[in-house]
């Protein structure tokens, strides 16, 4: 028997994981976690050894496993644009009006 104590909370995310959690810097590292997920797509759909993958790339095979592990820290978004040049795609951004998250009263 389930009691109202039991019963979860259903919470609707934002879609960024990075700034449902808190963190710092949440935008940059939402995005550098959708370039990894990119670079990772492509490796797995040209079913690359993480050696192939690197020698494409540029990067070192230890470089390509970090990605694949996501740990993403010293990957800049630059660095990860160029990977994804080299794999033979085209990184494009788009810049939107979000709705305004505080408003400044003045005095």
């Amino acid at each position: 028997m389930t009691t109202k104590s039991d019963e979860l909370e259903l919470v609707r995310g934002s879609g960024n994981v990075f700034r449902d959690l808190g963190l710092a810097n949440s935008d940059k590292e939402h995005l550098r976690a959708q370039l990894a997920a990119e670079i990772i797509g492509i490796v797995r759909q040209r079913k690359l050894t993480q050696r192939e993958a690197a020698k494409l790339t540029g990067l070192t095979q230890a470089e390509v496993s970090h990605i694949k592990n996501a740990k993403l820290t010293g990957f800049t978004i630059d660095r990860m644009v160029m990977v994804l040049s080299k794999l033979d795609r085209q990184v494009k951004m788009e810049v939107v009006r979000t709705r305004r998250r505080r408003s400044v009263k003045s005095a």
